[in-house]
């Protein structure tokens, strides 16, 4: 959703550049993951904080569980024993970002074949996530115990951005002709 203001951004910069006849800017470019745009546990809006259809990095196991299981799955499957489309089911989606693909391929199976249901295909998916997201959890509580850190990372980082963005900025004004 932020490519129109990377486009504008890469406009800007060719401007500039051509107006100046110089390189001194570089042209932002896209990094699109496999998964752009990752719907959200209601199933029809992008995932994000404002419409409360989002997983919170910061929640805890059983938190996870919890969203992941109130997340919509193949509507047209009513029954356990109906045969479900990973297609179009976003906690299928969410499995190929999280799951091992071996497991990955057996639930596409075992949907397609009535042989797993969705309650357990979520509980699955809350494992999985629940596994992914436990190294960043341990980050985290560890930082929670040193706000100190924080501030020396953000402070060491401000000093080598503006080392950057000053060179450039040298770069720019002498494009221009100011001194």
């Amino acid at each position: 959703d932020q490519a129109p203001h990377l486009e504008f951004a890469r406009e800007c910069v060719r401007s500039f550049n051509y107006r100046y006849n110089t390189k001194a800017l570089i042209e932002p470019q896209m990094k699109a993951t496999e998964f752009p745009k990752v719907l959200g546990t209601d199933g029809v809006n992008k995932m994000g904080k404002s419409l409360n259809n989002h997983i919170e990095l910061a929640s805890t196991p059983e938190e996870t569980q919890q969203r992941v299981m109130t997340m919509v799955t193949d509507p047209q499957r009513m029954r356990k024993t109906d045969p479900g489309n990973p297609d179009v089911c976003n906690v299928f989606t969410l499995h190929k970002m999280f799951t091992s693909p071996d497991e990955v391929a057996n639930i596409n199976i075992e949907c397609r074949r009535a042989g797993i249901g969705c309650v357990d295909c979520k509980k699955k998916l809350a494992a999985s996530l629940n596994t992914h997201l436990e190294p960043f959890r341990a980050r985290r509580a560890e930082l929670d115990r040193d706000p100190q850190h924080i501030w020396d990372i953000l402070n060491e980082g401000g000093k080598r951005a503006g080392i950057i963005a000053e060179a450039t900025m040298v770069e720019v004004r002498e494009a221009i002709g100011l001194p």
